[in-house]
């Protein structure tokens, strides 16, 4: 992967929308067929989903000199405002109100999305300046990262399967195993893993608190 990565400055994007379409059209068919949905069984397909996504993402950063040039190039903006579309937390809200969803998973984990998801929009209009502190941005990455990991994990205690040992045979997180919303955890759970993953090794680098370049890959200005 290495070598073809490097044969043309188009080639890391065009792979990675591949990939990224290809997993999102997987999860959609596990979502549809029930093959993340299984009750009293370990959940093999929804960790293979979370971890393999994740370990690859690791792996061609760490293996691709073109990868990481080409992730470089990403808007920094972008990459935070991505994070709005976890006002999704609300619905967790939402779902421990009417019953669906169990209070230990959807009012921390709930409020925790609502959280990461306004500090990204209080974060926009300074990253669009150039004026951003890295001390916020890496206090809200560092919570958005936690967050989504804790919600994994409350997940699978709260679940309908041997690890639910927090279900204790009440309300269960299986809502959450079935389609559409099977998404969040099989495809945008693990996405934004990824992401919060590559806005550390943008922080790190002192020149990129700043956008370099717009998503098109003009360059931007304060």
């Amino acid at each position: 992967m290495t070598h073809l990565l490097r044969g043309h400055s188009s080639t890391p994007r065009n792979l990675t929308v591949f990939t990224i379409a290809a997993w999102l059209v997987a999860a959609i068919a596990a979502g549809v067929s029930g093959l993340v949905n299984t009750p009293g069984q370990p959940p093999f397909f929804l960790v293979a989903f979370v971890g393999v996504p994740i370990l690859t993402g690791v792996a061609g950063y760490a293996l691709s000199p073109a990868f990481r040039a080409w992730t470089g190039r990403l808007s920094l903006t972008w990459l935070v405002g991505l994070h709005l579309w976890r006002f999704v937390g609300l619905g967790f809200v939402l779902g421990w109100l009417v019953g669906r969803l169990p209070g230990g998973f959807a009012i921390p984990e709930g409020l925790g999305d609502i959280v990461a998801a306004a500090g990204a929009l209080a974060l926009l209009p300074s990253l669009r300046r150039g004026t951003a502190s890295r001390t916020w941005l890496l206090v809200w990455n560092t919570f958005g990262l936690v967050d989504l990991v804790s919600a994994l994990t409350v997940g699978l205690l709260y679940s309908n399967g041997p690890l639910g040992v927090l279900s204790r045979g009440g309300v269960t997180t299986e809502p959450m195993v079935l389609f559409p919303v099977s998404l969040i955890p099989t495809f945008f759970v693990p996405l934004f893993i990824l992401i919060h993953l590559l806005t550390f090794a943008r922080i790190s680098n002192r020149h990129t608190v700043s956008d370099a370049t717009d998503p098109t890959g003009r360059t931007a200005h304060a």
